[in-house]
Formats: structure tokens, C-alpha cells, sequence
């Protein structure tokens, strides 16, 4: 009998231009798919037909300032790359056995925020949009 595996939170990671975002602490993905209405004289009712699929991915994490982490996204680095309107490579994926597919399109970060409580961790969020398809590939 297969043995199951729960995959954790932190074996799923976000890829922006090749780098992860410094102390993710979670990451959405979310695609929709449009339903267009058929409706037509011979037709009782409304028949839906499949349209365009839109992505978006939305993460958290923490502010932290550590100069010894390399090839990772800062919150300051994410809020350039929004003020600065750059179009961003995608990445989904996950290092674990058993998860066969990585997910890569392009997209925008639509939204930048930090949180900043007092007696708390500060904390950023953004979202990215998606511009044109997410593909699946192989997980290698």
C-alpha cells in the first residue's frame, strides 16, 4: 500500500524572476476559469461555455533585514518591481518527491502592502496577475 504524505506549507514555493521572496510565510495560487452564456433563440435556458483562464498569485512574509540570505527578494525589491511596472517570470513549484508538475507563466505584482502593528512582526503582502497563460511543466 502507498504510504500518503501530507505536503507542508513550506514545500511550496514562488518563484519572481528566479529568486523566492525573503521569509514567505504563505502563497496563493488561484485560476479561474470564464464561462461565456449561450443563449439562442432554439435554446431554453442558458448554456455556458468555457473562455479564457486568469491566474493570480498572492504571498506574504515577513520584513526582515539579513544581508547574509542571497538570490532572494527583499519587500523592498517586490516594491520596486511593482513601481517600476516590470513584467515578472512565475514560477509554482515544489523540491518534494511526488508532486509531478511545476506551474510558470508571466505576470505584473498588482498590489503592495505592509503591515506594521505595533508589538508585532511587520509584515508585507502582494499579488501578481498573471499576463498570458500559466503552463504546467515536469517536475524535474
Amino acid at each position: 500500500m502507498a504510504e500518503k504524505k501530507v505536503i507542508q506549507g513550506e514545500d511550496i514555493i514562488v518563484l519572481v524572476d528566479n529568486k523566492t521572496t525573503l521569509h514567505a510565510t504563505t502563497h496563493n495560487l488561484k485560476v479561474d476559469l470564464e464561462m461565456k452564456e449561450l443563449r439562442t433563440k432554439d435554446t431554453n435556458g442558458k448554456e455556458k461555455s468555457p473562455g479564457d483562464v486568469t491566474w493570480t498569485v498572492d504571498g506574504d512574509g515577513l520584513i526582515v533585514v539579513d544581508d547574509s540570505i542571497t538570490n532572494t527578494h527583499t519587500s523592498e525589491d517586490v516594491l520596486a518591481i511593482v513601481l517600476e511596472k516590470k513584467l515578472v517570470d512565475v514560477v509554482i513549484k515544489s523540491p518534494m518527491s511526488g508532486l509531478t508538475k511545476i506551474y510558470k507563466g508571466k505576470g505584473y505584482i498588482t498590489s503592495f502592502s505592509i503591515g506594521a502593528l505595533a508589538g508585532d512582526n511587520s509584515t508585507y503582502n502582494y499579488s501578481i496577475t498573471g499576463s498570458g497563460n500559466l503552463m504546467p511543466e515536469d517536475n524535474p
